[in-house]
């Protein structure tokens, strides 16, 4: 697999981006807030929780600007599923390794002024309830090296699609799910740590951001950083 980034989604993911919102409106009632607060134009890293397989196909389909998702390179050893990953401009990344290839092709992407979509727990792992997981450094490496401003989304109601055989009987409930796209911001540089600390630092900060946009009972890891969060909010409005 090339370490060289992917081109810009072209008429493939424009035609899977429709479809699925067309299919979203049939089989559910969903919601997307917040897609006003989206730069029309720059580099953007576009994070959000990962609750089930869908919410990657969510996410492009009621974002405004084209998104190039980093996705597990085993979706690129079966030929279909290579086949339509590369088609709607998707990237590999190597899960549970330093995968030098996946950040350089990353870099390249954001250095063009394009949208990256990156999962920063990795996996929507199989857990119930689902809640937020410990999320990976990776996000935080991304942010520090890129500059690029960072567009948090929480996906909530997704977690009760956890298999394939769970669409249609779910759709026979219209179930209700909710996209809220949140402020643009920057990580900021934690002072007087490690290396490794302020990487974990900065990554506790854009779980923060990503719970806030959920209701509570998903706050799962994060629930003590994202209360902090709330309190700075807060008392920053107050002051």
């Amino acid at each position: 697999m090339s370490a060289t980034a992917p081109p810009p989604p072209g008429a493939w993911y424009w035609l899977a981006k429709h479809a699925m919102s067309l299919v979203t409106t049939l089989l559910s009632r969903w919601r997307v807030e917040g897609a006003d607060r989206v730069p029309p134009q720059g580099p953007l890293l576009v994070v959000a929780n990962h609750f089930s397989f869908v919410d990657p196909a969510l996410l492009a389909a009621c974002f405004p600007r084209p998104v190039t998702f980093v996705a597990k390179s085993e979706l690129w050893q079966a030929l279909p599923s290579r086949l339509f990953c590369d088609a709607i401009g998707m990237m590999p990344i190597r899960r549970g390794e330093a995968d030098r290839a996946a950040l350089r092709a990353a870099l390249e992407v954001l250095k063009q002024g394009r949208v990256l979509g990156y999962f920063p727990e990795g996996t929507r792992g199989r857990e119930q309830p689902k809640a937020l997981k410990r999320a990976h450094q990776g996000i935080a490496l991304l942010a520090r090296l890129s500059g690029a401003p960072i567009v948090p989304v929480g996906v909530a109601g997704t977690d009760i699609i956890n298999r394939t055989g769970d669409i249609w009987p779910q759709a026979l409930r219209r179930p209700t799910f909710t996209v809220r796209i949140g402020e643009p911001f920057v990580v900021p540089e934690p002072q007087g740590l490690r290396a490794s600390d302020a990487l974990e630092a900065q990554t506790d900060a854009v779980m923060a951001r990503i719970a806030l946009l959920l209701p509570e009972r998903y706050w799962g890891y994060y629930t003590e950083a994202a209360r902090r969060l709330r309190q700075e909010i807060t008392l920053s409005k107050a002051g």
